[in-house]
């Protein structure tokens, strides 16, 4: 059984809160949920410097990194949702859902997700 997150839980999303950004992949279609990565709790410099620290030459990781930070709830009240998906290098990685599935990922939900976000940079 998965403990939901709370409700003021933050989490953090790499790449920022614009709608291109939130766009699920093909890959990500596939999942079980089907969703995108997020990581939960810490500052967004933190979250930058852990994803870093696992991926030292990924070049799109590297100097200035926009990422979009949200409540758990903020992302609720648009229709969305995080579960727990941690993994052995992430013990904090989130996912963001739709409970409706992958078709639901569409620009106009996205617009309204993008909103329950701020951006900053994740030096």
């Amino acid at each position: 059984m998965t403990i939901p997150l709370p409700d003021d839980a933050v989490i953090h999303r790499l790449g920022g809160a614009d709608v291109v950004n939130l766009r699920l992949k093909p890959a990500e279609m596939t999942l079980t949920p089907p969703g995108f990565s997020t990581l939960v709790g810490g500052t967004p410099k933190q979250a930058a410097d852990a994803m870093r620290a696992v991926f030292p030459r990924a070049k799109k990781w590297q100097g200035s990194i926009e990422v979009g930070s949200a409540t758990v709830a903020a992302i609720r009240a648009t229709g969305f949702d995080v579960v727990p998906d941690p993994t052995p290098n992430f013990p904090n990685h989130v996912r963001l859902i739709h409970p409706g599935g992958a078709t639901e990922f569409t620009d106009v939900n996205l617009k309204r997700l993008a909103i329950a976000f701020t951006t900053s940079t994740g030096h």
